[in-house]
């Protein structure tokens, strides 16, 4: 462990970025929680019902998922290419 370079303090933009995520997950929990009515939900051959709350909490991961996926999916193409990551 001695061999390890000393950690980097996180830079000005990096704790941007984690404040204005931490204020879009306040807001989304938020505006979820306020809605907890039951609501039907279709999605092509698919129809159930549910609380309004878990379609937006999952539409919120599921496209935190998808924008981390494609994030990854950049910065390997970058890195295969010999560019900055």
């Amino acid at each position: 462990m001695a061999d390890q370079p000393p950690r980097q303090p996180p830079s000005r933009q990096n704790q941007t970025r984690l404040i204005v995520a931490l204020v879009v997950t306040v807001f989304i929990v938020v505006f979820a929680l306020q809605n907890r009515h039951q609501t039907r939900v279709s999605f092509l051959f698919f129809h159930w019902d549910g609380r309004v709350v878990f379609v937006i909490i999952v539409s919120a991961l599921a496209g935190a998922l998808a924008t981390w996926l494609v994030q990854r999916a950049r910065r390997r193409g970058r890195r295969d290419r010999g560019g900055p990551t």
